[in-house]
């Protein structure tokens, strides 16, 4: 069986990540306010939650900053390797709790010797049509291969 070669993708600026991060925020703050404490702990928390939401909309919905992944290259054995904003090669192993839908996609992995997996949020318009389904197929045709187990034997 010959082996599929590698999705590489570009992840370009997502319009319906910002707008669901920020909803998400404003009912986070509506929900702050009817808390029955003081004024400043309500400033407070919503001046950490609003800091919050600048960093993760310019990180996962505009893929700028430090941490910010801007393109990726996935094998067929689930080797993948991320490109930061900034320039800096990131390899690292696809995890089995990487999800895959029609409308969104999260691909959990883990770089090479770090502790703690990381998550990268996949929107479809995050990317072309054509380049979403290829790496929709390809974690799917892989998670599923490395699931299967061994035929049983017939002896």
């Amino acid at each position: 069986m010959q082996v599929p070669p590698p999705v590489h993708v570009v992840l370009s600026p997502s319009r319906c990540a910002a707008i669901g991060i920020v909803g998400l925020a404003l009912c986070t703050v509506a929900v702050v306010l009817a808390l029955p404490v003081g004024a400043w702990s309500k400033a407070a928390t919503i001046s950490a939650l609003t800091a919050w939401v600048v960093v993760v909309v310019r990180t996962d919905a505009l893929h700028r900053g430090r941490f910010a992944v801007a393109e990726l290259r996935l094998a067929s054995d689930l080797l993948l390797v991320v490109c930061t904003s900034d320039h800096r090669l990131i390899a690292g192993q696809v995890r089995e709790s990487t999800y895959v839908s029609e409308w969104l996609t999260t691909i959990v992995w883990r770089p090479e010797g770090a502790y703690v997996s990381r998550a990268i949020l996949i929107l479809p318009d995050m990317l072309p049509a054509g380049d979403f389904r290829r790496l929709r197929v390809m974690l799917r045709y892989a998670r599923s291969r490395d699931s299967a187990a061994p035929p049983d034997s017939q002896a």
